[in-house]
């Protein structure tokens, strides 16, 4: 069982009597697996090496907890497996440059299918080891939600910095900003504008995927662009975008005690340019109520037209 973590047969068997027995001498260790006390006591130092043993004042092995010794193995292993993705990535990118060079057609693959897009996005998530960007917008080959949570935890949790811009369309979706607030949670940071250009995400600078087309069937099929100009020029389109677009997430501080999270909520929508009716359907009140909570912040911020305000709130840090 515990081969796929990494440890050899004969020593799981040792360390699982271990487990039952943590006062076992060597030589019963020994005359429990019927083997010879010098293969027991290479075991035991394997073990260790594992942390699943260690050693007392006296000399002797005892069992680490499995809940503690398995957990930091396995994390191990999954960083182990993590560098060896992100070194098929490497391989696989020098790869494609030695034949760009001398076919530079190669510069762009295109994909079609949505298996084969899913695929290799995961590919490239699982390789990513510093940064991503992205355009969020719609047509989705997945329905964002638990779909985009899974692919998007495992990044988040190995510390990879993820930057996301969302069109007004993808936030203003139905059950969109709880998954976001989700996603904030683990440590993206959103932003969001009015209108984005195409979808977009960008891996550690080095690869990007971006649709053919910008019409409804723009997820049949992508190109995946490589270092190059044009990959440098999506980048610097991202970074400029990233500059003009309003944040939706993140630690909020300054903000005075009477002012709450609804308000916060309110501020941010305002600042992104969404419409009334839309930000009163996800604030669950009437227009009527909305604009009432409009000119009250409006005074609160002694603003004198809206867009004015989500600036003062922005640069004040309420959102």
């Amino acid at each position: 069982m515990l081969q796929a973590a990494g440890v050899e047969e004969f020593d799981e068997q040792v360390y699982r009597t271990l487990v039952r027995k943590p006062s076992g001498t060597l030589s019963e260790l020994a005359a429990a697996h019927r083997s010879s006390t010098s293969r027991v006591r290479a075991s035991l130092a394997r073990l260790e090496e594992l942390g699943l043993v260690r050693r007392t004042a006296a000399r002797a092995f005892v069992p680490v907890s499995p809940d503690a010794a398995l957990a930091a193995l396995i994390q191990r292993r999954e960083a182990e497996l993590a560098a060896v993705r992100a070194e098929i990535i490497e391989l696989a990118e020098d790869f494609r440059t030695g034949r760009i060079e001398a076919h530079p057609g190669g510069l762009i693959e295109v994909i079609s299918g949505t298996e084969t897009i899913a695929r290799r996005a995961r590919e490239f998530n699982d390789g990513t080891q510093r940064e991503i960007l992205a355009f969020d917008k719609p047509p989705y080959v997945f329905q964002p939600g638990a779909h985009e949570l899974a692919a998007e935890r495992p990044l988040l949790q190995r510390g990879v910095v993820a930057k996301a811009i969302y069109s007004q369309e993808a936030v203003d979706a139905p059950q969109r900003p709880a998954v976001l607030s989700q996603l904030a949670a683990l440590g993206e940071e959103a932003r969001v504008l009015p209108e984005l250009p195409f979808k977009l995400r960008v891996y550690d600078r080095r690869v990007a995927i971006v649709p053919l087309t910008t019409d409804q069937h723009s997820t049949e099929s992508v190109a995946i662009v490589h270092q190059s100009s044009l990959l440098t020029a999506l980048i610097a389109l991202f970074d400029a975008y990233w500059e003009r677009a309003f944040p939706i997430s993140g630690l909020e501080t300054g903000r005075p005690a009477e002012l709450t999270d609804d308000d916060v909520a309110l501020l941010r929508m305002m600042s992104a340019g969404l419409k009334d009716e839309a930000i009163a359907r996800q604030l669950g009140v009437s227009t009527r109520t909305l604009r009432r909570r409009v000119l009250h912040l409006m005074d609160l911020l002694h603003a004198s037209t809206r867009f004015q305000a989500g600036a003062q709130a922005s640069r004040r840090g309420w959102i």
